[in-house]
């Protein structure tokens, strides 16, 4: 479990087909932990000097942004959370549900941001404004919900310290629905 929390983001010092190098900003990892890199969950292969690997399989190809990913490019990261810490948020799985493209950035007077990102309509039931979603393993508050878009507002410094500044308008970003929403959904099925 994770907590929406960006820790760090962390460079991508290469990729070697499904083999990513990131660059190690902890002095406590293991191998087999797991790290949740854009919101997508994955387990710690090697540790190097100054990085470690993890490897993405064609499941995690399939489903998340990574096949667009370069060398040098930012990840946001978060360890799991461990029991006893505190959860500033709400929990998520790692587990990325969908892909969805940045269609408008607005860049605000007070240095803050609005996104609006398409969605597909079978998700709108989990979408509510307000609420949580979580892009790039990012937490933030829906602002809006319209048929085909949300919005989101970034504060400055979710953009510091975050790779989301990076983002253009097309470009594809992770999302994860919270956990509770797609329980109560299923529960109506």
């Amino acid at each position: 479990m994770f907590s929406w929390i960006v820790e760090k983001k962390s460079k991508i010092k290469s990729i070697n087909a499904w083999e990513f190098v990131v660059e190690n900003i902890f002095t406590d990892l293991t191998i087999g932990q797991s790290i949740a890199h854009d919101w997508a969950c994955m387990t710690v292969t090697e540790i190097l000097d100054d990085s470690y690997k993890f490897f993405a399989m064609e499941e995690t190809l399939k489903k998340t942004d990574f096949w667009s990913k370069k060398v040098w490019d930012n990840f946001n990261i978060e360890r799991c959370v461990r029991y006893g810490d505190r959860i500033d948020w709400h929990f998520v799985t790692g587990h990325i549900d969908d892909v969805w493209v940045v269609k408008k950035i607005e860049k605000k007077d007070d240095n803050s941001q609005v996104f609006t990102i398409s969605f597909d309509e079978k998700f709108k039931d989990l979408l509510v404004e307000k609420w949580s979603i979580s892009v790039n393993w990012v937490s933030l508050t829906l602002v809006e919900v319209g048929n085909d878009y949300f919005t989101i507002s970034l504060i400055p410094h979710t953009l510091e310290i975050t790779n989301l500044w990076e983002l253009s308008v097309w470009d594809k970003v992770n999302l994860e629905f919270d956990i509770l929403g797609k329980y109560i959904i299923k529960s109506k099925t």
